[in-house]
């Protein structure tokens, strides 16, 4: 019998039920102690392993072609500068599942940090290792990564909802964060809009690589458990939710899920079975759409609804 990802609990409920690209299929579960939502059941080995085997990091020097990495590097760029007023030069800064190490890049032109990453082994750490300028970890996040107390800044952006253990994870970080030192989780948001309307649909479901999607007070008790005080919010992405939006309405068109962000990446295995005419109309929706949906989700971001949630936690000082 399954159970609970956050609190071992098997009180579960089904919210829906969806497939992933490989049309395996999955449930969304609902733990009715604690609140957690996961995928369930947890995937298999292999259906991890080919979940993140190279084409999920991109065909080229990059995950996404130049057009859209220039993009996606402006929204870093303005991330990095908003997280560095936080903390002072000479500061440590550990960016866990950091890919090929961009943001930190991109960290370096608001201060002299001491910057540390760290992402498992595979393509993306490959392209980090050749990038250079921090220290990487290669590997998964473990008590023995890391010493007690080191960094003054700690981001996961976009990670936290690819863990098996959230709670194992926070318990960590609790460890090696400084007193007073600063976490920053950027996850996608179950309670938007988007989730609401699409359901197995929404392309943040992301099975099965997305194995916990914690709400926003889930995740804020459990920091709260570890000493960690939530001291800013935000639902505003247009890094992320305008795509979100726009791949989940294209999830509801064609049979496959994610082709467009497959496109994307280059990954022409998985869109073989589109023409290069389709493609181009799917690319053109796209750019020409990406205006009007930074706009919806400015407006759903007002209520709280958007398709992001962007946290900002300060360790308490015993």
């Amino acid at each position: 019998m399954a159970k609970c990802i956050l609190c071992n609990s098997n009180s579960l409920k089904v919210k829906f039920s969806f497939q992933d690209q490989y049309e395996d299929e999955y449930d969304l579960a609902l733990c009715s102690d604690c609140g957690a939502q996961f995928l369930n059941p947890y995937p298999t080995d292999d259906q991890l392993n080919r979940a993140y085997a190279t084409d999920y990091y991109g065909e080229g020097s990059k995950k996404f072609g130049d057009g859209v990495e220039k993009v996606l590097n402006f929204f870093r760029s303005l991330k990095a500068k908003h997280l560095s007023k936080l903390i002072k030069n000479g500061s440590k800064v550990l960016d866990v599942g950091c890919a090929d190490g961009e943001f930190l890049h991109q960290l370096k032109s608001f201060g002299e940090y001491e910057l540390h990453g760290l992402e498992l082994e595979g393509k993306a750490s490959q392209r980090a290792l050749e990038r250079g300028g921090f220290h990487l970890h290669i590997g998964p996040l473990s008590k023995e990564s890391y010493e007690p107390k080191q960094f003054d800044l700690i981001s996961l952006i976009h990670v936290f909802e690819h863990l098996p253990d959230p709670k194992m994870t926070v318990e960590i970080l609790a460890e090696i964060i400084n007193e007073k030192g600063y976490l920053y989780i950027e996850q996608p948001n179950i309670g938007s809009w988007q989730a609401s309307m699409f359901k197995g649909k929404w392309l943040h479901l992301d099975p099965p690589r997305h194995l916990n999607l914690l709400s926003e007070s889930v995740l804020i008790k459990l920091l709260d458990d570890f000493n960690f005080e939530l001291i800013s919010k935000s639902y505003f992405s247009p890094q992320f939710s305008p795509f979100g939006i726009q791949q989940s309405l294209l999830n509801l068109i064609y049979k496959k899920r994610e082709v467009l962000y497959e496109h994307l990446k280059g990954n022409k295995e998985y869109t073989k079975d589109y023409s290069s005419i389709n493609l181009f109309f799917q690319k053109l929706f796209h750019w020409l759409s990406f205006p009007i949906f930074v706009l919806t989700d400015a407006f759903a971001s007002l209520f709280n609804k958007g398709a992001t949630i962007r946290l900002v936690f300060r360790k308490r000082a015993s």
